[in-house]
């Protein structure tokens, strides 16, 4: 069921496009991303390779800018990446970034040293989504468009959905809606009529929105020939990062916009991209590409991260910065499996989280 004209045409189709390795998440504190982000990875590129999706694994240089990122944040990457299972990166010194004659040349690039990360990549994700629906359908899936899930109930061992103002009767309900899924979850729960339900259904955390925005390079050479990113945002994504498509084309982004807490529908999100933010992309991007000229940054396009957690919050849970997958222990009603918080690495992941749910449902 999905209420738009087409499918992945939120959050799906308003990212990086990026495959990750799998660096950035502790995995006893993000148990899900660090475990699902490695598996997906090789999922994805197998998948790609069989199914002709169109991708480039082109690498990754993360890039301290001074000497306490180069001295205490690259080796910390690292350790995090090798608990995950992620054995293929290497630390690389400023000298190994300008030398024409090693393997993470990259002149334009200015730091204190990276780590570089060989198994990073970028996909065609609208063709991959279009690849994964054809498959579905060839094993029997039906999809419907323009119909949209306005609630529902649970009766006994099924879950009714209310669908455009009919009733459907489901064996199981797995809701995957993106920046959607806490609403539609939550009208279940309320509406249901199992006592025990009612009483757990703030066991599922509620989604706030991050905004994040886009800005293309014009007018100036592609600079480099593999993504480069900064060390993570504390403030909850990964930097101002410099991403190349497969037309060799360059963009930069995501920032990180924080949604007013008291914003409960993403419609009501303004999706343009504001051109003052140009002002921090050039500053952001300077550190590392300092040759940035003035007025070359053109205002592109903005995604919504949905996330578990708010900075206007105190004593923020850590767990919730993990995706989130709500099944009938955590609520009561049978039948009843919801993803919530499915940001970065969704995309990387998402192959994995199938077979995940696969293993639950079964």
């Amino acid at each position: 069921l999905e209420q738009a004209t087409s499918i992945g045409s939120e959050t799906s189709s308003r990212n990086s496009e990026v495959i990750h390795a799998g660096i950035y998440y502790d995995r006893n504190i993000m148990p899900y991303k660090s475990k699902f982000c490695v598996e997906g990875k090789q999922l994805l590129y197998q998948y790609c390779i069989e199914r002709d999706i169109p991708f480039k694994q082109c690498g990754k240089l993360l890039v301290a800018t001074d000497a306490d990122q180069r001295d205490s944040g690259l080796p910390k990457l690292v350790e995090y990446a090798k608990g995950n299972g992620v054995h293929d990166l290497k630390i690389v010194s400023m000298e190994d970034i300008k030398d024409p004659y090693s393997d993470v040349y990259e002149p334009n690039v200015k730091c204190t040293g990276a780590v570089y990360s060989p198994s990073t990549g970028i996909i065609d994700s609208h063709s991959f989504m279009q690849s994964i629906l054809a498959e579905a359908e060839e094993h029997g899936t039906t999809l419907a468009l323009n119909c949209r899930v306005e609630g529902g109930r649970s009766a006994g061992p099924n879950v009714i959905l209310t669908v455009d103002g009919e009733e459907m009767v489901c064996d199981n309900v797995i809701v995957c809606a993106g920046l959607h899924s806490h609403k539609i979850a939550s009208d279940i729960l309320s509406q249901s009529n199992q006592q025990s339900s009612v009483s757990k259904q703030n066991q599922i955390p509620r989604q706030y929105y991050a905004k994040g925005n886009y800005f293309t390079l014009q007018n100036q050479k592609q600079p480099f020939s593999r993504l480069v990113y900064p060390l993570p945002d504390p403030r909850g994504g990964l930097g101002v990062h410099a991403t190349i498509d497969l037309s060799g084309s360059t963009k930069f982004g995501p920032d990180v916009e924080w949604i007013d807490d008291a914003v409960i529908n993403p419609y009501d999100i303004d999706m343009n991209v504001d051109p003052n933010r140009a002002k921090s992309f050039y500053a952001a991007i300077r550190k590392y590409w300092p040759d940035l000229n003035d007025d070359n940054l053109v205002a592109d396009y903005s995604g919504i991260r949905p996330k578990l957690w708010h900075p206007s919050q105190t004593n923020i849970d850590k767990a919730l910065k993990d995706f989130f997958i709500a099944t009938p222990n955590h609520h009561g009603v049978q039948g009843l499996h919801v993803l919530l918080g499915i940001e970065s690495p969704g995309l990387t992941s998402s192959l994995a989280i199938g077979n995940h749910m696969a293993k639950i449902i079964d």
